[in-house]
């Protein structure tokens, strides 16, 4: 397996910390323009029972080994490592479940993270030989978080649990109850399905992580430090805003809440008059949100105000916005594309096209998409479909 030259990702870039993007430095590309489909694959199994292929779907955002290739988890329960052009499976692992969450890397042990829906949590190292697991007794669906400086990876799971791993080694540091949905006092049916949001990192070292109409920040050992009322059901993963020291949440009943991240406090609110379900990202000083009427707003970081609103460019339900390593946004929007919008002007940049000419495919993709800096950028679908996107190369230079 090719090795991966690593640099530092920049924090104004990305959801910090990065969770899925092992970087490399930034290539010089038209991150701007349309990247075209330079390799597929299509994940499909032999059903014996049918005596028939059938395809297997991907829920998880892949992570990427920049220079290397994608590590790709499927509703089967496999996790590959392939090469850059999909061509090559350089390992093979299996879950004992199908994968949900993204899975995740942790940079400085050079290793990955898969969560399962089983609760199974596998530790691999970047060549597939397995480092540690635990089995937790809830289920998984939330993406974890890998808090910097304590090398705890904090796992949000099912019937309102929160549990803290050490990265090296897979102990639990903590487990906890969290709070649960107000319905799960009346009898509703999916109140265990609860919280779909992934836990952040903030730039003290805590975990803020919202469940049912709750905000709460933990210190690495699992200590609650703050709660907050959120007002309505949180769906979305937060994203932490360094620069200020808050954490912006965005509830299902369409307001971002500005919280401190210190104490939980109000700082600021903004109603986006659409219901939330897509996680948020930062751009420098901006955030850029989501609604499920496919509207992106991008939002001034240090004012809270809106400076931007685009009619598209929003994630699919339960997605996220994510940066192109020039700072860019992008998503997976509605139609199954892959949507960019300009971070300071929320100007329309390009949306992908998945049209090969191929029998009975079916272009729309599922998941967010993972773009490293050496110009490659990896999405897939529920119908079972990897790709890998190319960005082009500027004058002079030469692609991968």
């Amino acid at each position: 397996m090719p090795s991966a030259t690593v640099s530092p990702a920049p924090a104004a870039f990305r959801h910090d910390p990065v969770k899925n993007v092992l970087p490399a430095a930034v290539a010089a590309r038209r991150w701007d323009r349309e990247p075209v489909v330079a390799g597929y694959r299509m994940l499909t199994y032999r059903n014996r029972a049918l005596d028939r292929t059938v395809p297997v779907s991907v829920s998880a955002t892949p992570a990427l080994i920049a220079g290397v290739g994608p590590v790709v988890a499927s509703d089967d329960g496999h996790v590959r490592l392939y090469s850059r052009d999909l061509s090559k499976v350089y390992w093979e692992r299996r879950m004992d479940s199908g994968v949900y969450a993204s899975v995740v890397l942790a940079p400085a042990g050079r290793h990955v993270v898969v969560a399962a829906t089983s609760g199974l949590i596998a530790c691999f190292d970047l060549r597939g030989g397995l480092v540690w697991s635990v089995k937790l007794d809830t289920p998984v669906f939330a993406t974890p978080t890998l808090l910097p400086g304590s090398g705890v990876l904090v796992v949000s799971s099912f019937r309102s649990r929160c549990t803290g791993l050490d990265v090296r080694t897979g102990a639990v540091v903590f487990e906890r109850a969290l709070p649960e949905p107000w319905h799960a006092a009346h009898g509703g049916s999916a109140s265990y399905r609860d919280p779909y949001a992934g836990p952040v990192g903030t730039a003290e070292g805590t975990a803020v992580v919202a469940c049912a109409e709750h905000v709460l920040c933990l210190a690495p050992d699992g200590t609650e430090l703050w709660r907050t009322e959120a007002g309505a059901s949180v769906r979305a993963t937060p994203a932490a805003l360094h620069a200020t020291g808050e954490v912006a949440v965005c509830a299902v009943d369409g307001r971002c809440l500005f919280l401190d991240a210190r104490t939980g406090a109000v700082r600021g609110e903004l109603a986006l008059d659409a219901k939330i379900t897509g996680s948020p990202a930062v751009s420098g000083g901006v955030l850029a949100i989501g609604t499920q009427l496919d509207a992106t707003t991008g939002v001034d970081i240090r004012t809270r105000a809106p400076l931007w609103t685009a009619p598209q460019g929003a994630p699919r339900s339960y997605t996220s916005l994510t940066v192109l390593p020039d700072g860019g946004f992008a998503a997976t929007g509605e139609r199954g594309n892959v949507v960019c919008l300009g971070a300071a002007d929320g100007r329309f940049r390009w949306e992908s096209s998945q049209v090969l000419g191929l029998p009975d495919h079916e272009t729309p993709m599922d998941v967010t998409p993972v773009a490293g800096g050496d110009g490659d950028m990896y999405c897939a679908s529920y119908t079972g479909v990897l790709y890998r996107f190319l960005f082009r190369p500027l004058p002079g230079e030469t692609a991968p």
